[in-house]
């Protein structure tokens, strides 16, 4: 063999070699920005809580079925039974969700915002997009029957705590669901970032989407679940016999609009597409419009006339 084929078999094997790792390096760095630690955000503690809005609350403490330790607010009204559980997103904390939760509790609801595990002022343990997450759930809606008689429950979830609302939703003890800024699946929302970081960072010369197996293989290197798993859209059907009230954005760039629109469509929900809404931001848009329209939503679906008619149809 002539030493300039060698040599054109070199550069071959150099330019593939560093075009592999380059993959593999940004593929790292996808997986490392989805799964880096809550340790590098501000510390929770320094945020407001139900004391400032002179909000009457009990400190609680609650474990799910695999040892973790959350923690949370409970803000009661023990003269009903209605109740709501806020779920927060995923780099969130439940202190984020007092705004539109102590107003429903100003409209007559128990709430009980926690944070989910991994997060705030919660147990340290792996977390998920959504799925490992559905245990914390089950653990608050325990919490809930356990302490509140009778309790009618309706879930207020943002981005993957909408998520695990939408998962958790087909639970007999949940009448009612507000999904707000919640995905399809997984795989859509991160080719929809990888598009959008491909063309910021490497001016479009190169399909984001192409590091996405690269991102996953580290992703599941952690021990994590495909991405594949977390899909929403899988289970709305089933919630089809439920009022869902999905909440979009239609600036939404994290979780683009169409994605309310085909998980109204798919459980047969009422939709509510914000204008000028991003991400998660439709509370803050217009905050008195939004709280009466969840207000009136959860009051529609949990109220005493509610309850009856969800009495008489278990008899008939």
């Amino acid at each position: 063999m002539s030493s300039l084929v060698l040599a054109l078999l070199a550069i071959v094997l150099l330019v593939g070699g560093g075009l592999v790792g380059l993959w593999l390096l940004l593929g790292w760095l996808g997986a490392w920005r989805l799964n880096r630690s809550y340790a590098l955000y501000p510390d929770v503690s320094f945020t407001f809580t139900p004391w400032e809005l002179g909000v009457k609350h009990e400190d609680v403490e609650f474990r799910t079925a695999d040892g973790v330790t959350l923690r949370g607010w409970l803000l009661p009204r023990p003269e009903t039974a209605r109740t709501v559980v806020s779920l927060h997103g995923y780099r969130g904390h439940m202190a984020q969700l007092l705004g539109i939760s102590t107003l429903l509790w100003r409209a007559g609801f128990n709430v009980l915002l926690f944070d989910f595990r991994g997060r705030g002022r919660s147990g340290v343990a792996p977390i998920s997009m959504g799925l490992w997450e559905r245990g914390d759930l089950e653990a608050a809606l325990d919490l809930v029957t356990h302490r509140i008689a009778g309790a009618r429950i309706g879930l207020l979830g943002y981005s993957m705590g909408a998520v695990v609302a939408a998962y958790g939703g087909g639970d007999p003890r949940v009448r009612a669901l507000v999904l707000d800024s919640c995905f399809t699946s997984l795989p859509e929302v991160l080719e929809g970032m990888a598009g959008r970081e491909a063309g910021r960072y490497l001016r479009g010369w190169i399909d984001g989407r192409a590091f996405l197996p690269a991102m996953e293989w580290w992703h599941r290197r952690r021990g994590k679940p495909a991405f594949a798993e977390a899909a929403p859209i899988q289970v709305m059907r089933r919630l089809a016999t439920k009022p869902v009230l999905v909440i979009q954005g239609d600036r939404d760039a994290t979780v683009p609009p169409e994605h309310g629109e085909r998980l109204a469509a798919e459980a047969g929900a009422e939709l509510w597409l914000v204008p000028g809404a991003h991400h998660c931001g439709a509370y803050f848009l217009d905050r008195p419009a939004y709280a009466e329209r969840v207000t009136d939503f959860f009051g529609r679906h949990l109220g005493e006339a509610a309850g009856r008619e969800a009495a008489e149809g278990g008899t008939r």
